[in-house]
């Protein structure tokens, strides 16, 4: 009975110290209320191993977020028009410095009464595009934001083909999580409010990205493993993903419309073709399946099943594009399989990205930009 009691006595004490310690953090420390791709006003730099990455000049690329989380600068009052470019990491580039991102170039073509916004995010498929298209525009900033253009496809097939179940069965809230570093305090169980819980996790992202610092260095390791693993020429029936690929589409649409803003697509365009040399081969580290109960079951898909499997993706973004009426830019059919464009499956080199800065800123010239 007495070791109970000292239990609740202590167990009490535990309790009160961690609420003054919680009082104390919120006083000292305040973090962004509301929906935030990435900390605003956060900075942090990658090291660029130029041995293994081919067509990036830089040994670091400085990677910096503005006000409302976008890799960008601040929208300014000579700021006419803007546009939100959304996708995953060949939208973001972090391997290329901030000025050599092909929505910097894009901008740069457009002219100082254009403000471009990069908004991709790392590993997020269209399950998180859905979201992040129905909260960023609350910003008051972006309310009058004139188009959307989203560079998606390949995020969708990789999950499919690395977790089936998580990619089709992903729910709202783990969509917010991954599509957000931040979400207002409304959106989350108590614990995750608390800001013992966001400094807690703030040291673990500040760990995580100090040891793979050089991550664009050590896709050598990851290379090796793709070219020392099983390979398959054969890829699972993707009927589920590319439905729910394409109702993810239909449903991004009409959130941008009816917002009154014009939505336009890109195709995703990779290096992955039939009878690729080995040169380039050697470069992938993508396309591999695992079944986390079975340890010996990591497989990779030849990059003439992966070609098969993204120009299905996009052959549906095309098809939802022309039924919906909105604009899209076939980039897959525009650039070239090789170095001259990607440093590895998918990702834009120097070169690449200015590739798409220049194909896009030709169409948005004969389209967008007339109308």
């Amino acid at each position: 009975m007495r070791r109970l009691k000292h239990l609740g006595i202590s167990t009490g004490i535990f309790l009160i110290l961690v609420l003054l310690l919680e009082l104390g953090l919120t006083l000292a420390y305040d973090f962004p209320s509301g929906y935030y791709t990435y900390p605003p006003n956060s900075q942090f730099d990658i090291d660029i191993d130029l041995q293994y990455v081919n067509g990036i000049y830089d040994t670091i690329s400085t990677v910096s977020f503005n006000s409302i989380g976008a890799r960008s600068g601040e929208i300014t009052e000579s700021t006419k028009h803007k546009i939100i470019a959304i996708g995953g990491s060949t939208t973001a580039c972090f391997a290329l410095r901030q000025e050599k991102t092909w929505t910097s170039l894009l901008n740069d073509k457009l002219g100082e009464n254009y403000w471009v916004g990069n908004f991709g995010r790392l590993g997020n498929d269209t399950n998180h595009h859905v979201q992040q298209v129905n909260q960023l525009l609350k910003h008051d900033a972006l309310k009058d934001t004139e188009a959307l253009i989203f560079l998606v496809g390949t995020n969708d097939f990789g999950r499919f083909l690395g977790d089936e179940n998580n990619y089709l069965g992903s729910s709202e809230y783990q969509a917010k999580l991954a599509a957000f570093a931040y979400l207002p305090n409304s959106e989350m169980p108590f614990y995750r409010r608390l800001t013992l819980f966001k400094l807690l996790k703030k040291a673990k992202q500040s760990y995580l990205a100090s040891t793979s610092k050089n991550a664009f260095g050590l896709s050598h390791q990851m290379q090796t493993l793709r070219q020392s693993s099983k390979k398959s020429d054969t890829l699972p029936d993707l009927s589920e993903s590319l439905q729910h690929y394409e109702n993810n589409l239909r449903s991004i649409i009409s959130l941008v419309k009816s917002k009154g803003i014009a939505p336009i697509f890109m195709t995703q365009p990779t290096m992955w073709s039939e009878g690729l040399e080995d040169q380039y081969e050697k470069l992938l580290l993508m396309g591999g399946s695992y079944d986390r109960s079975n340890p010996d079951s990591l497989l990779y898909f030849t990059p003439r099943a992966l070609d098969t499997g993204i120009g299905r993706f996009n052959e549906s973004l095309m098809r939802v594009c022309k039924e919906e009426g909105v604009l899209y830019l076939d980039l897959d059919s525009k650039m070239p399989k090789t170095t001259a464009s990607f440093y590895d499956d998918c990702h834009f080199n120097e070169n690449g990205a200015k590739q798409v800065a220049d194909l896009l800123y030709e169409f948005l010239g004969d389209s967008y930009l007339q109308k």
